[in-house]
């Protein structure tokens, strides 16, 4: 029989360990529906992108907590915490999209979100860049290349943003037939949203949108952002392919605001990029929707903290599959009193 110290101390323990344990099994399969009320919506839009970390930490806490003596609490917790995360994985299986390495390839791209205060010299950054392979390169964060505009040129034929006072979005491509624009996010006043259209074979058009999310629990300033993503799918009426930093998991509320009402899909397998020591233990907040019969034949992280960011990049590969074309849901619209200037 156990000395009574022994006990009270496992006792002790157990209560210790069962609030985190019961927060981590709720949040894991629920957060995503909590809604965006005072302390309950920011604390659900901070935990809802971890769910798979969430879920192994409160197994972990479980079998802690099972080993003690709590063995009923524990295995209940467990299976919760199990049963929240398979609905997770469910919810995004079926808002996602498998890589269709069959189709034909179209664009090879590169997102990366640079690092405002990235310590690595520009020289270094932008020969990494150049050596990426991309035919078009999507930059957030570019506050490290602001005064390299002129050895970029040399490389790039094509080069926006970036020319004012901050900042944020810049554009790179190979071919000087791109057609690239920058635009402001209402919510700021910056400019952190990049549009580049290129013409594909048949008459087509693909829109390569890249933006930059504000984090979802800045009330009253990210809900613009968002709108002005969704304007762009509303607005898209051939293949589209919108990247950027989200600031959310592809299973998050954010995420599912965007991508439902307007037949986008994520990345089957996101890549974590988010924090980028973590590798492939991080969060994949930096994702890539597509839709219309354009696809993702390929994904691959790029960069990182050998780079200088906090963020790991995506450099993928961009296919067109005309037959997998869908029609704009009609659901797919934004409030009408967003500015007038979101095209």
């Amino acid at each position: 029989m156990p000395h009574p110290d022994t006990f009270q101390r496992r006792a002790w323990w157990r209560g210790a360990l069962a609030l985190p344990t019961l927060f981590g099994a709720l949040t894991v399969g629920s957060a995503q529906y909590w809604p965006d009320v005072p302390f309950l919506g920011p604390v659900a839009r901070m935990t809802e992108s971890a769910a798979p970390q969430i879920a192994l930490l409160t197994l972990v806490l479980s079998l802690a907590i099972a080993g003690l003596g709590g063995r009923r609490f524990g295995l209940a917790m467990a299976i919760l915490s199990v049963m929240g995360l398979g609905g997770v994985a469910l919810r995004h299986v079926q808002s996602s999209e498998p890589l269709r390495p069959e189709a034909p390839p179209v664009l090879r791209v590169l997102w990366y979100n640079m690092l405002h205060t990235n310590p690595v010299p520009a020289a270094e950054l932008v020969a990494a860049l150049e050596a990426s392979a991309a035919d078009v390169i999507l930059l957030t964060e570019a506050t490290p290349l602001k005064d390299s505009r002129d050895l970029l040129s040399t490389r790039f034929p094509v080069i926006e943003g970036c020319e004012g006072r901050r900042c944020d979005i810049m554009i790179m491509g190979r071919d000087p037939e791109i057609r690239a624009e920058i635009l402001k996010m209402p919510s700021t006043g910056t400019e952190r949203l990049g549009v580049v259209e290129i013409n594909l074979p048949g008459g087509q058009v693909l829109r390569l949108v890249a933006a930059h999310l504000l984090k979802p629990w800045f009330y009253g300033l990210s809900a613009s952002d968002q709108w002005m993503v969704t304007h762009q799918a509303a607005v898209s009426t051939g293949p589209l392919v919108i990247v950027g930093d989200f600031n959310a998991a592809p299973w998050s509320k954010r995420l599912r605001e965007m991508t439902e009402p307007c037949g986008l899909r994520a990345e089957r397998w996101p890549v974590p990029t988010w924090p980028a020591a973590l590798g492939d233990f991080g969060i994949p907040i930096d994702l890539i929707l597509t839709r219309n019969g354009a696809v993702l034949r390929e994904v691959s992280p790029w960069g990182g903290a050998d780079l200088g960011s906090n963020h790991r990049g995506l450099l993928f590969e961009i296919g067109y599959l005309p037959d997998t074309a869908d029609a704009i849901p009609p659901g797919c619209k934004v409030p009408v009193d967003m500015p007038a200037r979101r095209a």
